[in-house]
This record gives structure tokens, C-alpha cells and sequence, in this order.
């Protein structure tokens, strides 16, 4: 089994050590995976076919594992006959978080009231004081701020004004949330993320983590998520109500596992692989 394992060359600078861990499972389980640089990619339509090469001429993988955010970037990787992990599908939603809050409100999730800006700016912010605006394509905590006053509004409403971004209450228990890792239809673990600095809780920014245990209740509510969707390897991310209830975040599809790693022996890096390689199997068959 053949796979590519795909970033952007100056992530992968960033992620050496998660990559290494990569090939090393992959090795071990048989899988020929290779590292391959979105810039090295080139896409094709001849013929009325798409097609997928590298500039070395690598061949041709039976899947990928896409570590890059570029939904039509995967979406041109299975048209050409590559499965995706994340697929197409999930890289779409949950790279948009507007489209991501959308999608789950059919599904009963409850979340924080928020409101959407996708054209013209706002004079007057259409919630109270103090709330979180968010770009709807950021991620790790990046383009999220607190908004308290009115000049901090509007000086961030000129600074996004050709993007898309979400306006949402600061929930009762700011800087603490819960990533809950997912592989599949199968709730790996859960991390508490918390921050006594800042209103975000990630651990990149300064965050501390610790292992969390789901009750039932949490459990159910991820569950009725998971199994509407299918994810490779995703991390759904939750705020906690003034009752310590779940409320909605947002899903990572780029995952990564530092905290899940800092907190506990998972080898979240295997898992994935024997998930995708049974997914494989699977696949070929029912061919």
C-alpha cells in the first residue's frame, strides 16, 4: 500500500518531529508513505481527466494523508482517483467555520448565539460587549480576538473587512475548553485545554493541558456528531455553558496531537494509519 503524506514545505519545517512518527508507523505497518510538498504537486485535466504528478516523478499513491488546509487541493486529489484522509467533504466544513456552525445546528449541537458577517461591514457591532470575532477560515487560535470596546470593533471590522467572520458571545468559562480527539467513528480521548492568561485556551499559545474524561452526556453529544460525518482524524473542539454543559466550537481537521502526546502513552500517529489502512482494505474489497 502506497501512500503520500502532504504538506506545505514550510509546515513540514515545523512539523519534522510529527512527520518522523509518521514515517516510522507507516514503516512498520507495512505502508510505503512518503513525504511529499504541495508545491512539488501539479494537477492536470487532459482528455477530460485529472490527473496528479509530482515534479520527481513519484508514483501515482493509493491514498493520502492531507496535512495542508486546501479543501480543492484534496478535492483534485480524489477526482484524480486518490483517497483522502481527511476527505474533501471534511476539509470543506470545517475549514469553514461559518459553514461548520450551519451544518452541525441541523443536528441539535448546542452552541453560543453568534452572528455571521460575510459582505459589507457593520457600523455597530450587532451583539453586546464583550464578545469573540473570528475569521471563518483561521485556525489555532490566530485571527480570534476579544472585542470590548467600541474602537477595538471597528478597527477590526476595516482589518477583515474583505474576509468572512463570525461575531459570538464569550462563553461563561472563557480560556478553558475540551478537544475531543476523533479517528473515524471512534472517540479516542479528550484533552482540557486552559489558560489563566488568556481567553483562548490553546495550547500553542500558552495553554496548559490535561487528560479529560467524557461522561455520558458528552459522550452521546460527540457521538450524534461523529456518526453523521466521515473523519479521517479529526479534533472537535468545545466551550463549556455557566452549567459546565458542552457548547460547540469548531472542528480541526488539520489536527495535531501535542497536547493528546503531553498527557498521555496514545499513539494517536498508529491509530490513524490502522485506520486507514482497514479503510483501504475495506475499499478494495468491495471493489
Amino acid at each position: 500500500m502506497r501512500g503520500w503524506l502532504i504538506y506545505d514545505r514550510s509546515d513540514a519545517e515545523r512539523n519534522s518531529a510529527f512527520i518522523d512518527w509518521f514515517l516510522e508507523e507507516s514503516h512498520s505497518l507495512n505502508i510505503d508513505l512518503q513525504l511529499v510538498y504541495t508545491e512539488n504537486l501539479q494537477v492536470t485535466l487532459h482528455n477530460g481527466q485529472v490527473s496528479v504528478h509530482t515534479k520527481e516523478k513519484q508514483h501515482i499513491p493509493d491514498f493520502s494523508i492531507v496535512r495542508t488546509i486546501d479543501p480543492l487541493l484534496t478535492a483534485q486529489l480524489e477526482q484524480a482517483g486518490i483517497a483522502c484522509f481527511n476527505n474533501a467533504e471534511i476539509a470543506a466544513l470545517a475549514n469553514d467555520k461559518i459553514k461548520t456552525h450551519l451544518e452541525l445546528t441541523k443536528l441539535d449541537i448546542p452552541m453560543v448565539n453568534m452572528h455571521f458577517q460575510t459582505n459589507a461591514p457593520l457600523p455597530q457591532p450587532p451583539i453586546a460587549f464583550p464578545f469573540v470575532l473570528k475569521t471563518s477560515n483561521g485556525r489555532g487560535g490566530k485571527e480570534v480576538h476579544l472585542v470590548e470596546t467600541e474602537a477595538q470593533y471597528q478597527d477590526l471590522q476595516n482589518h477583515y473587512a474583505d474576509q468572512s467572520i463570525l461575531m459570538q458571545q464569550l462563553a461563561p468559562t472563557p480560556g478553558k475548553d475540551v478537544r475531543v480527539f476523533v479517528i473515524g467513528k471512534e472517540i479516542i480521548a479528550a484533552v482540557l485545554r486552559s489558560s489563566e492568561r488568556d481567553f483562548r485556551a490553546n495550547y500553542s499559545l500558552g495553554g496548559s493541558a490535561s487528560l479529560y474524561a467524557l461522561n455520558l452526556e458528552e459522550k452521546l453529544l460527540v457521538q450524534r456528531i461523529v456518526d453523521h460525518y466521515d473523519f479521517g482524524f479529526v479534533g472537535i473542539d468545545f466551550l463549556f455553558d455557566e452549567n459546565g454543559s458542552f457548547l460547540f466550537n469548531e472542528i480541526e481537521d488539520v489536527v495535531g496531537s501535542r497536547t493528546l502526546s503531553k498527557v498521555s502513552d496514545v499513539n494517536i500517529v498508529r491509530l490513524y494509519l490502522e485506520f486507514i489502512q482497514k479503510r483501504m482494505e475495506d475499499t478494495r474489497c468491495t471493489q
